[in-house]
């Protein structure tokens, strides 16, 4: 018969890489959280995508926006869970970048904070310039701090509609792409438009040189977005959540106000938009150690004794200093017990998204779907498990 301690190792050991985290763990064995946290293993993703920002690409920018939680959803139930780290990059951009640059603009580099990934996301408009496949693929190799460790799943999507052997004289992108693939990191192209010119304008190529794979979108199906009956309860259980939220030092006010700003974006951007953060905010995936005091002493981030008192939350500040770990602890398992509710109402909404979305597509594949099928593979080849 196992013992209560084998049980709890059990548990603990199954839980730390799916949906509802550590802290969710701690709450189902009834031990602290924070200390538990410790247990679980994260293995590195590096996601890396390259958008053609020129004047034809609007519908690619608003597929981008309007997909980006699916995505970080599709990885959410991988074991052992990912340390998920997203960089950006534009081509195509005049407006933004110089012809010595090969109007590339690198956006942002690999972060775990995808909040403001999301924000630098919205900001993006098209331009009309020249589309320099080599040189995005270029920048993304040299210009992103990649993860050294060698379990990491390195990946980059670049998703355009012109030839790829512009500029190639500069940077052909058959070089980048094999020394990419030398290097770990598989290069997936994205071609906006029909298969067959796709593959006339060598976008296939990209991905057999980079060691990735080659699809075709209709960049339309992407912004689709489509209601569900459980937005109502996902959205009024993301007003809690947010609650639970508590900001301390230098970055704390800026980064509270800017995740109730990306709240509000996404709402903006659609119902299905909005849902897809909810259900993202409630995985392991979404870290926000910076400036919540939550998950930066459960990350181990920061010790709370050395907290100044001028740097915790205004509730944390006249408490006794024994009572501060237990108030953090208690923010913890409120956010699991709600992280665990907005768990069930998305899978839920998933198998009532399955149907619609393929009848509402006709059939036709948008940019998260040929991402998340690339990133699973790849994923899985990496040693990566799926729920």
């Amino acid at each position: 018969m196992r013992s209560a301690i084998t049980n709890r190792i059990l548990v603990i050991a199954s839980t730390c890489g799916v949906l509802l985290g550590p802290v969710i763990a701690a709450r189902a064995v009834g031990t602290d959280p924070i200390a538990m946290s410790a247990t679980c293993h994260r293995r590195p993703i590096d996601l890396v995508i390259c958008l053609d920002t020129s004047g034809s690409m609007e519908g690619l920018i608003d597929s981008a926006r309007a997909r980006l939680w699916d995505i970080v959803n599709s990885l959410s139930t991988a074991k052992p869970t990912p340390d998920l780290r997203v960089g950006l990059i534009t081509y195509g951009s005049p407006s933004r970048s110089t012809a010595g640059a090969g109007w590339i603009v690198n956006v942002s580099n690999l972060t775990n904070d995808l909040d403001s990934i999301y924000a630098k996301m919205m900001e993006l408009h098209t331009d009309g310039g020249d589309e320099f496949v080599g040189w995005a693929l270029r920048r993304a190799l040299d210009g992103m701090t990649w993860s050294s460790d060698p379990s990491a799943l390195k990946m980059i999507f670049i998703a355009g509609n012109e030839s790829v052997d512009q500029a190639s004289e500069v940077y052909n992108f058959r070089t980048v792409g094999s020394e990419a693939r030398a290097r770990g990191i598989s290069v997936n192209s994205i071609y906006c438009g029909d298969r067959d010119q796709g593959i006339r304008e060598h976008w296939n190529e990209v991905a057999s040189n980079g060691g990735g794979n080659f699809a075709a979108i209709d960049m339309r199906c992407g912004t689709i977005q489509i209601e569900t009956p459980q937005d109502r309860l996902l959205l009024e259980l993301n007003m809690k959540l947010n609650a639970t939220y508590m900001p301390y030092g230098s970055m704390g006010d800026a980064g509270q106000r800017n995740q109730i700003e990306q709240d509000r974006v996404a709402k903006r951007v659609g119902a299905a938009s909005d849902s897809s953060r909810v259900a993202a905010k409630a995985s392991a995936l979404y870290q926000n150690a910076g400036w919540d005091l939550v998950d930066a002493v459960a990350e181990k981030k920061v010790e709370l004794k050395d907290v100044k008192e001028s740097e915790l939350p205004p509730v944390m500040q006249n408490m006794p200093a024994e009572k501060r770990r237990e108030f953090v602890k208690e923010q913890s398992l409120a956010r699991a017990d709600i992280q665990r509710q907005i768990n069930e109402l998305g899978q839920q909404r998933d198998r009532f998204l399955k149907d619609a979305r393929r009848k509402a597509s006709g059939g036709k594949q948008a940019l998260d779907q040929v991402m998340q099928d690339s990133i699973r593979e790849q994923a899985k080849q990496k040693g990566f498990k799926f729920d």
